[in-house]
């Protein structure tokens, strides 16, 4: 994987009054479960829409190199055997990796924008609405610094970061060069399963359909322009294997929201001789509200408060709200 820093010197964190002293505080930034995120079809669109595309040449390909597999066909048509074989695999695929891992995601905003660097993004402040919000900028090399020396301890998770993508091109790829190799390991193990068809190469298919179904979103989501932190742990179907009940995982949290209890899995906790260290933000910007001045001043108090250096800005976005 590549280093995220290579394409994004700053990430943007968009939050609320409450989640800004909720990160000032704990010192600590929160991956929440795919399940309770804003898209409705978080993970499964990327079953439904994404992965056909990328493996379908695959399967096709199998089947013109194996004249066994067409024999079974009986008097079925060629094309509606395949079709058929395919969707019950792609089937398999969705339900297998439910089983495997359960995602959680930290998301961020990246952009080369001078304009919105310094004051925001308008659609990210509209869904605060009347209340407004606060962006957290984060300096992303230490920020993955951070993350990287947290997870090296702990086994058999999956991390990664990665631009969120919102299609593919017309050769199945996108303009991202990690997200393009976990494609290719995809292609490669959907390739040696298929022609097998045992569950011994099925493993091999657990990471890169973990990563890459965290790493596509539905084109409405596109201005966001995120850019997501990854981590998979063991899934329902793994974490009560023999084998794997010993291994050492981030411990996953609860909160309520809306009614509803929210696994989380608290991340970038550093400590130094057993106190939490501040997380590596060198920016926050107060998003357009009627009262941003006072709002500028109240947050400069809350730094102070928690010993925090950072520059505060106000935007200066003429958004009323609602």
């Amino acid at each position: 994987m590549g280093r995220i820093q290579d394409s994004h010197d700053e990430l943007y964190h968009y939050t609320t009054a409450a989640g800004l002293s909720g990160i000032l505080q704990s010192k600590s930034l929160w991956a929440t479960h795919t399940s309770f995120v804003n898209d409705a079809e978080e993970i499964l669109g990327f079953y439904d829409r994404v992965l056909p595309l990328i493996l379908r040449p695959v399967f096709r390909k199998t089947v013109e190199d194996q004249p066994e597999f067409q024999k079974k066909r009986g008097n079925t048509p060629l094309e509606l055997y395949c079709e058929t074989q395919f969707a019950k695999r792609m089937h398999g695929f969705r339900r297998a990796a439910s089983l495997w891992h359960d995602h959680y995601v930290t998301s961020f905003s990246a952009t080369s924008d001078p304009w919105i660097r310094e004051h925001g993004l308008l659609s990210q402040w509209r869904a605060y609405g009347p209340d407004g919000g606060y962006a957290l900028v984060f300096d992303t090399g230490q920020l993955d610094k951070l993350v990287s020396e947290e997870t090296t301890p702990y086994q058999d998770e999956i991390y990664s970061w990665a631009d969120v993508q919102y299609g593919l091109n017309d050769n199945h790829r996108t303009d991202d060069s990690d997200t393009n190799n976990w494609i290719e390991r995809l292609e490669t193990a959907a390739d040696k399963f298929f022609r097998s068809n045992s569950t011994d190469d099925a493993g091999a298919l657990s990471a890169p359909l973990t990563i890459l179904s965290s790493f596509f979103k539905h084109r409405g989501f596109s201005e966001e322009r995120e850019v997501r932190l990854v981590l998979g742990l063991l899934g329902p179907g793994l974490e009560s294997h023999p084998e794997l009940q010993s291994v050492r995982q981030h411990p996953v949290k609860t909160t309520v929201r809306e009614g509803a209890t929210v696994p989380f899995v608290e991340l970038c906790v550093q400590e130094v001789s057993g106190v939490r260290q501040h997380l590596p933000i060198k920016r926050i910007i107060i998003g357009p509200h009627r009262d941003k001045d006072d709002r500028k001043r109240a947050v400069k108090l809350l730094l102070k408060q928690y010993d925090l250096n950072a520059d505060v800005s106000v935007s200066e976005i003429p958004y009323r709200g609602r």
